[in-house]
């Protein structure tokens, strides 16, 4: 959530006049992420966030995010509600930019999560599956095998050789692995713990769903794990993997061939995510408040892929 695009107050203030949402007191610049421009935003009538989407190329994907937020919401799982303007739309124009204009939910996301967290989360993710069964839209992965392999282009030749192993390794794995024959539905796809908000022990809210598509369901239990379950040193916490993926499974019936598939959505969520880092790390956005994120500790997964099986699925006996 860097800011790439500089707004002033009468830009704002023109933009919220299509909204019924009161009249501008305040904004900031958020300096979390990496992705779009986003700002909290503060009106005489409540709280909210503002997103400039910096890369976006198709609105279908956009309308999906945001329909599905609220089709959420109505289906009483914590997520941030868009709002609609005037004309009832949830994505309008900033700055000749798509941009949507979303309620700014109460808590803080947790750095070291608790076992009860843990439990809450994987609840939580496993019911808001269940729920998004019946979401009558379909948005394909953006981040999936072809992206895997253009982006590896981009960056192998600037890694050292034993990186450039270890991707190429990955690669050819995940070419082969056929996730289709997992169950598939709607996935956040990025519910790391800077995405999700408590207050104390209660979840109080799900965030930036802008990666959401359609997919394995165990792959967007493999990548929650991979942030939450892994200390800042990429260590496998396991006490917290069991409370996460048991309360998962005890909401939602996870198949035998899911489970089979633990390993490779594991390996395809570190890669997904060692990439897409050392993608902005080598060629980094220019903004007024940028965030890098270090693309070491999914490395460190992937090897814990290779090194450490057993222990990584545990979390199913």
């Amino acid at each position: 959530m860097s800011v790439y695009t500089d707004l002033r107050g009468p830009e704002l203030e023109d933009f919220l006049s299509r909204y019924n949402v009161g009249q501008l007191l305040d904004f900031v610049g958020i300096a979390d992420g990496i992705e779009n421009s986003n700002y909290f935003v503060t009106t005489d009538q409540g709280r909210f966030v503002l997103t400039l989407f910096e890369h976006e190329q198709d609105n279908h994907g956009l309308h999906y995010c945001l329909a599905l937020m609220a089709y959420l919401s109505e289906q009483a799982i914590p997520s941030a509600r868009p709002m609609c303007d005037v004309s009832r739309n949830y994505l309008g124009t900033l700055k000749n930019k798509p941009t949507a204009l979303v309620e700014r939910l109460r808590g803080a996301s947790v750095s070291s999560p608790s076992l009860g967290q843990c439990q809450i989360i994987g609840t939580t993710l496993a019911t808001m599956h269940v729920a998004a069964q019946s979401y009558p839209a379909f948005r394909k992965n953006e981040r999936g095998r072809d992206w895997h392999v253009e982006t590896a282009a981009q960056i192998r030749d600037h890694l050292p050789a034993a990186d450039q192993a270890l991707l190429d390794t990955e690669l050819a794995f995940l070419q082969a692995f056929d996730f289709g024959r997992c169950p598939q539905g709607v996935i956040h796809a990025d519910l790391f713990r800077d995405n999700v908000l408590f207050e104390g022990s209660r979840l109080s809210g799900l965030i930036d769903f802008y990666y959401a598509h359609n997919g394995s369901l165990l792959y967007d239990l493999a990548v929650t794990v991979c942030d939450w379950c892994f200390n800042s040193d990429a260590v496998f916490e396991e006490a917290k993997a069991h409370a996460l993926v048991g309360a998962y499974a005890t909401t939602r019936v996870v198949a035998v061939n899911e489970t089979e598939a633990w390993l490779p959505c594991l390996r395809s969520a570190g890669l997904r995510f060692w990439l897409s880092r050392l993608k902005d790390r080598l060629y980094p956005r220019g903004g007024q408040l940028t965030h890098i994120k270090d693309p070491d500790p999914f490395k460190a997964i992937l090897q814990a892929c290779h090194r450490d099986t057993e222990l990584l699925l545990s979390v199913w006996h």
